[in-house]
């Protein structure tokens, strides 16, 4: 007996669920000799890839979030970067400053401490030059009311060279006590002068002042003292 489907059959026998090793064959309309395809094992496929997905495009690479609270940090860094330089900025400026105050400071108390010394020797010189002329004057009286008294001349001349010794007496002492408070004021204002950060400005402008006028009133007495010597016993 003659099965339905013989070994002509075209659709041949079932294959195996398996992987297969027989010949995939087809067979063309106008040729019956089976055409031979390799077969295809499913370890050949490409990895990673499936055939019934092979249509869809792979998913899109994940977006990283943006992250709000970063940007905001940045900005109030920068905030206070900015806010620290322009104080470092204003800090310097400011100590430039007050350097090239401080210098300008030093220089004018180095020039007042040289014009001080300088006028400080001048009155110690002043000072010796009065009694010096003291001395002389009242040399000079003294040696007038000796050839008064031998050539005979009145009690009146005489009470003129003694009135005159007085004034001179007087107005030297005057000059000299004047110079001496003047001398000691100068020392006083040099030894600030020299430590002058250590002291009120307004204070030492005052003691200044306070100098310059007791110097200023030695200067009056000694200008009286010079006039009443070069006007004599009858001036």
């Amino acid at each position: 007996m003659t099965s339905a489907t013989g070994p002509h059959d075209p659709i041949g026998p079932p294959r195996p669920a398996g992987p297969s090793s027989w010949p995939d064959t087809a067979t063309r309309p106008d040729d019956a000799t089976p055409v031979e395809h390799p077969a295809t094992h499913p370890d050949d496929r490409p990895a990673g890839r499936h055939p019934e997905h092979s249509h869809l495009a792979p998913p899109p690479e994940p977006r990283h979030r943006r992250r709000p609270w970063a940007v905001v940090i940045l900005s109030v860094l920068l905030v206070l970067v900015t806010a620290l330089a322009s104080y470092l900025w204003v800090r310097t400026v400011r100590y430039e400053e007050y350097a090239a105050g401080i210098e300008a400071q030093g220089r004018t108390i180095g020039t007042e401490l040289a014009t001080l010394r300088t006028q400080h020797d001048g009155t110690l010189a002043e000072l010796a030059a009065v009694n010096e002329q003291l001395t002389t004057a009242q040399s000079r009286i003294t040696q007038l009311a000796d050839e008064k008294a031998q050539v005979g001349d009145d009690r009146e001349v005489q009470r003129q060279l003694v009135d005159y010794q007085e004034r001179i007496s007087q107005a030297a002492a005057n000059v000299a006590s004047a110079l001496s408070t003047c001398i000691d004021a100068q020392n006083q204002l040099i030894t600030y002068l020299e430590d002058a950060a250590a002291y009120d400005p307004a204070d030492l402008q005052r003691f200044k002042s306070d100098v310059q006028g007791v110097c200023n009133a030695a200067t009056v007495a000694n200008t009286e003292l010079q006039r009443q010597l070069a006007a004599g016993a009858t001036g």
